[in-house]
């Protein structure tokens, strides 16, 4: 995949994300798009799995299982909340800084092993996300 579609990917994801927030889980969208941003060891990091479970749900061969499903689409959310304030390289950074608004802690540290979105660290880590998007009425 040519750098351009990759860009066309991400930029289609996150105009989804932004569109349809509460929408279920999309993982044959979310993956490439993520996958791009983050990488995957990285993204396998976030999403609590190993790098061969990644490979194997991002191309498809298994089945993502729900709860990592559920992962993937909140990373996704973040992603697209975060969009409107930083690049690509900005995101990255984001969640490997300490942030005082998590208690010292960087996201990336909210967001390891088995996390669920609905667990206290991964709803911290999206408030924050949320409040640096843009402003609703801009």
């Amino acid at each position: 995949m040519t750098a351009e579609l990759r860009s066309s990917a991400l930029a289609a994801l996150l105009g989804r994300v932004d569109g349809a927030p509460g929408e279920s889980p999309a993982p044959a969208h979310e993956w490439p798009a993520l996958q791009y941003l983050l990488g995957l060891e990285s993204l396998a990091e976030l999403l609590g799995i190993s790098v061969s479970s990644a490979r194997r749900y991002a191309s498809r061969v298994h089945r993502t299982p729900d709860s990592v499903a559920d992962r993937l689409h909140f990373l996704a959310l973040v992603v697209g909340d975060l969009a409107g304030a930083y690049n690509d390289v900005g995101v990255r950074r984001w969640l490997h800084r300490r942030r005082s608004r998590l208690g010292g802690r960087a996201p990336v540290e909210l967001l390891s092993g088995r996390w669920r979105p609905d667990d206290d660290g991964p709803r911290r880590v999206r408030d924050l996300a949320r409040a640096l998007g843009p402003s609703p009425a801009a």
